[in-house]
């Protein structure tokens, strides 16, 4: 989370690109949405008997569960100038290169507002945004092998939702078992199918040093953690 934000911070200052990147989180994870209250809505005696990690995001929207295994997170830093104003369209515009991507492995989702992607009427990817400085943070789930079960434990769902495997699906559920890595290359070439050829590139050493300070005086903080 640290990472995305000092690259959202970067790019304001144009000292970067546009950019867009993959990762998962190591252990499992639950990113909290930023209005979300983490202790009526996570079950953290659950996290922490199970080694799962929990985080609040500067995003909004709801509580997400990260299986380290079974899940790839994208995230796209970019211009407000280069994205659509309106936040409806907006999502859809940054959904684009995940859409893409699946289509290379015939796979046919649908973008259902206000930030999720539908398999057959189930949710498969949920998305979340901030705007800041002129600049687009938008980063969201894409479960391709995702322990739905791990997920209903580590979440408190509400009483007025149905469960979760009800209303949510993975890629290997619907028969599609995708190496990861075979993935990402696809999903990387539905980015640049949408928004132009890409370069590729590591982690540099000022990103890393924004993303450390932020992560230690920020997102490893209970008083970031547990303001709601």
């Amino acid at each position: 989370m640290a990472l995305d934000e000092a690259l959202l911070l970067l790019r304001a200052k144009d000292e970067i690109p546009d950019t867009f990147r993959f990762y998962s989180f190591s252990p499992s994870c639950v990113s909290v949405g930023y209005f979300q209250s983490l202790e009526s809505s996570v079950d953290l005696d659950y996290c922490n008997r199970n080694n799962i990690d929990y985080v609040r995001r500067i995003t909004g929207g709801g509580n997400v569960f990260h299986d380290c295994l079974g899940e790839i997170t994208y995230s796209v830093v970019m211009s407000e100038k280069n994205v659509p104003e309106n936040i409806l369209e907006s999502f859809e515009f940054l959904y684009g290169g995940i859409i893409k991507g699946l289509k290379k492995f015939n796979i046919n989702v649908e973008f259902k507002p206000l930030n999720d992607l539908l398999f057959n009427s189930k949710k498969l990817s949920g998305s979340a945004q901030t705007r800041k400085f002129g600049v687009v943070l938008q980063h969201g789930t894409l479960m391709y092998n995702t322990n739905l079960e791990s997920m209903e434990q580590a979440l408190r769902i509400s009483d007025k939702k149905i469960e979760i495997r009800k209303r949510v699906t993975t890629l290997s559920k619907v028969g599609y078992n995708l190496d990861k890595q075979e993935l990402i290359i696809n999903l990387k070439e539905g980015f640049e199918d949408v928004h132009g050829e890409s370069k590729e590139e590591k982690i540099s050493k000022n990103e890393l040093i924004l993303a450390e300070k932020l992560s230690k005086e920020k997102y490893e903080t209970k008083k970031w953690n547990y303001k709601r």
